[in-house]
């Protein structure tokens, strides 16, 4: 029992010797320091270390005298007290993580752009083409404008398709199955999303170039 107790309080974030102590306070309610250490079975130097932490976690109360003395607060009391700190805590450090994260990314989010309509979309897309110089693009099978935009393009061209049936002299083309993404990405620093062919996202954000990126690479290793 005393070992699933300890799991538990390891757990709640109890360091070892925080545990031995503690448990053994459970079965004491109160003892001298020296006795903590032989019944705990911790070295008598490290007692004073590890009750001042249990101490400061609310959890026991020193009693000042000779000899000093460590009495156990009630658990079902002290324990609550001390998970409502954790989670304050936790909560208090998630919000600094998550407004860290949301002021880093103020500014991408920012240079995303969305765009409706077949010509427009496609009108941007021509646009893009001939103001690069490399191209990758991911779709599993091209419609024909953007196969015509592909086959006038001058720069740098790799194409991730599922159609084994292309003829694009210009182009790198490797071949994988069940593609579900449809993107491509110009000069390594702008995205286009397609969620269909009338309908895209556009993002000059790092980050999310970098993770189209990934996964445009994962899709390379992949493929023949």
């Amino acid at each position: 029992m005393d070992s699933e107790l300890e799991i538990n309080l390891r757990k709640l974030g109890f360091s070892v010797y925080e545990a031995k102590v503690y448990l053994t306070l459970l079965d004491l309610c109160n003892s001298t320091m020296k006795r903590l250490s032989e019944k705990a079975q911790i070295p008598y130097q490290k007692v004073y270390e590890v009750v001042k932490s249990l101490e400061d976690k609310g959890l026991v109360r020193v009693i000042e005298g000779r000899p000093k003395k460590v009495k156990l607060i009630d658990p079902s009391i002290s324990l609550k007290v001390y998970k409502d700190k954790i989670v304050n805590e936790l909560d208090y450090a998630i919000g600094n993580v998550i407004s860290f994260w949301k002021e880093k990314r103020k500014g991408e989010v920012d240079r995303s752009l969305h765009i409706k309509g077949k010509k427009t979309v496609i009108r941007i897309i021509k646009e893009f083409a001939e103001k690069s110089n490399k191209m990758k693009v991911v779709w599993d099978n091209l419609p024909e404008w953007l196969i015509k935009v592909l086959k006038q393009y001058k720069g740098n061209l790799t194409l991730i398709t599922s159609s084994n049936n292309l003829s694009l002299n210009n182009a790198e083309i490797k071949y994988t199955e069940h593609i579900k993404s449809k993107f491509i990405i110009f000069d390594d620093s702008v995205l286009v999303t397609f969620n269909d062919e009338d309908e895209i996202v556009v993002d000059s954000c790092r980050g999310c170039v970098l993770q189209a990126e990934e996964h445009f690479e994962l899709l390379t290793y992949k493929s023949e």
